[in-house]
């Protein structure tokens, strides 16, 4: 069975009690015993916080999930704007995967994006080239068809990287076959 991970007061307080909430749920537990199942999840500041709430003050698990959230509220992580994506620009020396990289993890961190905000905001700033050719080519309708192109893309820039950087063959020893310009002189001309 999972298990809900430790809170201390410092993460979002909401994400907490969604993921105690689901567990409790999941094992049918009434709300009686959510509330006394909570301190098990709670540790440090979080833990002193519950240990100071006067006893028989709160008579259900939403009324002690208002005060968590309003004591805890700090940790809280706000939502982001799509808006925030559009700022999003690939750096004149980034690659591809970087610059991809890069714009999936501020992705993740909207919850309300669809795929044309995604797709917009990830072609307004990439640099002029083959891949973004591609894109416009031909109209992809999802991230997940994007990413799978640039993953080609990616690989591509990889293995041509590595080809550039792969350190240059000692200078050839001389090889009279391999010197075909010299005149070799006749042995009637000494």
């Amino acid at each position: 069975m999972p298990q809900v991970e430790n809170y201390d007061g410092s993460k979002d307080p909401l994400d907490h009690l969604e993921s105690f909430k689901t567990l409790m749920h999941l094992q049918g537990v009434p709300d009686e015993i959510m509330c006394r199942a909570v301190p098990t999840t709670l540790k440090g500041s979080a833990r002193i916080w519950f240990n100071r709430l006067t006893p028989n003050s709160i008579g259900t698990f939403k009324e002690l999930s208002a005060q968590f959230a309003s004591h805890f509220i700090r940790g809280h992580r706000y939502k982001k704007s799509t808006a925030c994506l559009m700022n999003i620009k690939q750096r004149e020396d980034e690659t591809l995967r970087s610059y991809i990289t890069r714009f999936n993890k501020e992705a993740l961190s909207i919850d309300e994006a669809d795929n044309k905000i995604l797709i917009a905001a990830l072609t307004n700033e990439l640099w002029k080239g083959k891949f973004l050719f591609s894109l416009y080519k031909n109209d992809l309708k999802t991230m997940l068809d994007v990413l799978y192109r640039a993953t080609k893309y990616m690989n591509a820039e990889d293995a041509l990287l590595a080809r550039e950087e792969r350190p240059k063959k000692r200078e050839r020893q001389e090889d009279p076959w391999q010197d075909r310009g010299r005149k070799m002189p006749r042995t009637g001309d000494r």
